[in-house]
């Protein structure tokens, strides 16, 4: 038989939050800031012990079984309040004991695997107590106890490209070009050459002449030429175009 469908949890949780509701001792000594986080805490975990049971049962508990729970997490929720309530007025080994049967009680609702609190944590409580307020305490407990998981972890967020990383190696066909990142090597037609860069073996008809440059250079004295090592001059190093630069 397959888990009971969700839906069918519904009465569970409605059980278990109707006996939070009706258990005055859960908030005795408490103002009703300080209490109704301590509440809704409850009724969270009212929710998700019902869901609970919905997944792992194939025949729905009877109300007895539910009842148990509920009374079980009332009774922690009770020592929760006791421990804030009566920390000024019960000694050390009381605080303890108590603290002990809190980590028991949670151990009962979500097995072995529950929140607790280590004995490091619970001197540690007892040492320092008294620099909180009740509310404030009340609040660290809770989150202490709340079970792992019980909090859905947010989406990553989607890592946005950032400006100047764009895949520039394959552009689609009929792209645009951008500026700084025109092919050098195909200057277009008319324009005009820079000092150092004129081609002198075959000037384009009314390219423009810059003076100092006249088209017959003077005659270098003759030397012998090596094969494969022609005398025109080495290219300078072309200049990294605007926008190449490494962003790493």
């Amino acid at each position: 038989m397959s888990p009971l469908e969700p839906e069918k949890s519904n009465p569970w949780v409605k059980q278990i939050e109707d006996a939070i509701a009706s258990n005055s001792a859960l908030r005795e000594g408490l103002h009703d800031n300080e209490a109704m986080p301590l509440i809704d805490w409850g009724a969270e975990r009212a929710q998700q012990i019902g869901q609970r049971m919905a997944a792992q049962a194939t025949v729905a508990p009877d109300s007895e079984e539910v009842a148990e729970t509920a009374y079980t997490l009332g009774r922690l929720m009770t020592r929760i309040t006791w421990v804030v309530v009566y920390r000024n007025k019960k000694d050390a080994a009381w605080l303890t004991r108590t603290f002990n049967t809190i980590n028991q009680l949670s151990q009962e609702l979500y097995g072995p695997d529950a929140a607790t609190l280590s004995e490091a944590e619970i001197a540690d409580w007892i040492a320092t107590h008294s620099q909180f307020s009740n509310g404030e305490l009340v609040k660290q407990l809770i989150e202490r106890l709340t079970p792992a998981g019980s909090e859905a972890a947010p989406p990553a967020p989607t890592t946005p490209t950032l400006p100047g990383r764009e895949d520039a190696a394959s552009p689609a066909p009929g792209a645009p070009t951008l500026p700084g990142r025109e092919d050098a090597s195909a200057p277009a037609p008319g324009t005009p050459t820079l000092p150092g860069r004129e081609d002198t073996a075959s000037p384009a008809p009314g390219t423009l002449r810059l003076p100092g440059r006249d088209a017959s250079p003077p005659t270098a004295p003759a030397a012998r030429t090596l094969p494969g090592r022609s005398d025109s001059p080495p290219a300078p190093e072309n200049p990294v175009p605007q926008g190449d630069e490494d962003h790493e």
